[in-house]
């Protein structure tokens, strides 16, 4: 084995008698590794041993012509099982150790130092593992298997029926809903069923003295002490029956338009008055489905009437007005006299 010295000098860096490592000042520096690789220059191929980022490690051979301290272009290639990596690095030869033959990189950050990089450190972590001369990946070498598809069993059929149905219902009842708050209002102000009559009145301010709802055609009915001074005494104006308005006694105090009684001319026939807002009478004059909701379950469709009286509260910006629903005859009869019933509005589409 002979590694001709054609020229005896030195590797010095600089001109100095002191040689320099080639391991760049420490000898373990770079550790070397051992993938499988070879090296080829000048048609000759050689077996590598040891590989680090600045230093090729070779098996020493007989004939070997490379001179120590040449500079040479060689190709270092690493084999694996499908394809293979290949870099061109200068290298500098420098010298034969324990039956190697050792070289270093003339440009260790040159543009092979990259796919080098990348091949020590994956062969480093474990990502490559080693079978003869060539190298192979230490991954996954197929993808997963999908699993079978499992029949569902009976039990697993009608659960899903069962959550299908169960979500149908919630939509239907959430559509429900909403279609209902769309098209459907109710009047906030309760409404009671009366018989039907005349409602006397208070003319003026002032306190309630006297009450007589017996009171025959032609005696005083209720006397009234004005806050001018004045008593006003209001007379039966015929022989019917009087009910006194809720909350009405002697001494109370009673303003313009406060209602003392009611005089009943017909014992059967039913007055349903109430106050509306604006924006319901409103609808109900567009067209609006109206109802009178009972306590008891039925709704009655009714007709709503707006007098003068309704037309002077709207012109005058009042909230509610007063106005007079129609049932259906027979719709209500004497037994409903006191209910309390509320008032829905509907949107008709067609």
């Amino acid at each position: 084995m002979g590694l001709r010295n054609i020229e005896n000098k030195g590797l010095n860096l600089v001109s100095t008698s002191v040689p320099a490592s080639y391991e760049f000042g420490f000898e373990n520096e770079h550790p070397t590794v051992s993938p499988p690789f070879t090296m080829s220059v000048f048609g000759q191929r050689f077996e590598g041993r040891r590989l680090s980022l600045t230093t090729v490690h070779l098996a020493a051979e007989d004939e070997v012509i490379l001179i120590a301290g040449s500079n040479h272009t060689v190709t270092i290639q690493f084999e694996f099982q499908n394809f293979s990596v290949s870099i061109y690095p200068e290298v500098i030869v420098v010298g034969e150790k324990n039956g190697e033959l050792i070289l270093k990189f003339a440009d260790p950050s040159g543009d092979h130092a990259a796919q080098l990089r990348f091949v020590l450190n994956s062969f480093i972590a474990g990502d490559f593992v080693t079978l003869g001369s060539v190298m192979s990946y230490s991954g996954p070498t197929k993808p997963k298997e999908e699993k079978a598809a499992v029949e569902k069993n009976w039990k697993e059929r009608y659960r899903s029926i069962g959550v299908f149905l169960a979500s149908a219902a919630l939509a239907v009842v959430a559509a429900s809903a909403l279609f209902t708050r769309y098209t459907t209002s109710y009047e906030m102000h309760p409404v009671l069923i009366e018989r039907a009559g005349h409602s006397m009145q208070a003319t003026t301010a002032g306190q309630v003295a006297y009450l007589n709802p017996e009171a025959t055609k032609g005696e005083i009915l209720f006397s009234v002490n004005a806050n001018s001074g004045d008593v006003l005494n209001f007379q039966m104006p015929c022989d019917c029956k009087a009910v006194l308005a809720q909350g009405v006694r002697e001494g109370i105090t009673v303003l313009p338009s406060d209602v003392i009684l009611t005089i009943l001319v017909n014992n059967f026939d039913l007055s349903i008055e109430t106050l509306m807002s604006v924006e319901g009478l409103a609808r109900a004059m567009s067209g609006d489905h109206v109802y009178l909701d009972l306590a008891d379950g039925r709704s009655i469709p009714v007709q709503v009437i707006a007098g003068q009286a309704a037309n002077t509260a709207a012109l005058s910006g009042e909230l509610l007005v007063p106005v007079r629903l129609e049932a259906p005859e027979g719709a209500l009869s004497e037994t409903d006299i006191g209910k309390f019933a509320q008032l829905r509005l509907t949107k008709s589409f067609f």
